[in-house]
């Protein structure tokens, strides 16, 4: 478990920069960090996660979680919290494989720095560009079964929930939310 917990956060991690252009600050030491991440989700899934770092390559745990979820600052700086079928979603897409057959859930209540809704790899252009803000991700198959959610790439209103990738094997429903301050 723990080799694919690390192999999945390492691409996890370098996802962010697949599909973002804007970044922030990765903050460098642990207690920053942990900081960061509390933003990521609400208090009671992150004080229960598994909480990872990239130190020089490799990534260090900061916590051990119980409840299944994993948090951590994406490369760009996006804090997020995933639960285990929500990571591996999350790999399928880094390694350009088929998605798991599995419903998963992704955390990003910091909100995010924008990305091309399109194309899980676009990286040249602003292109189909969308930035939700606080928001919640429901991944897996039966987004795709899902109506009612507008399936475009560029997106009319990101303050409400719509599907992102649509018509990808990646397409996944986006979920905005207020964060109560």
């Amino acid at each position: 478990m723990r080799i694919v917990l690390c192999s999945t956060l390492a691409l996890l991690l370098g996802m962010g920069g697949a599909v973002a252009f804007p970044t922030e600050e990765v903050p460098k030491s642990e207690a920053e960090y942990i900081a960061k991440v509390k933003t990521g989700a609400p208090e009671q899934i992150v004080s229960k996660a598994t909480i990872i770092m990239m130190q020089e390559g490799k990534p260090k745990s900061l916590q051990t979680g119980a409840n299944g979820f994993t948090c951590l600052i994406e490369e760009h700086g996006t804090p997020l919290c995933a639960d285990e079928n929500g990571m591996a979603w999350a790999q399928a897409i880094e390694s350009k494989s088929e998605p798991p057959n599995k419903v998963g859930f992704i955390y990003m209540l910091a909100g995010d720095t924008g990305t091309s809704n399109h194309d899980a790899y676009q990286r040249s252009s602003h292109q189909h560009w969308v930035q939700t803000g606080p928001h919640v991700m429901i991944v897996g198959p039966m987004v795709r079964e899902m109506s009612g959610y507008p399936r475009n790439a560029d997106v009319p209103d990101p303050t409400q929930p719509y599907v992102m990738f649509p018509g990808t094997p990646y397409e996944h429903l986006m979920l905005p939310v207020t964060v109560a301050k």
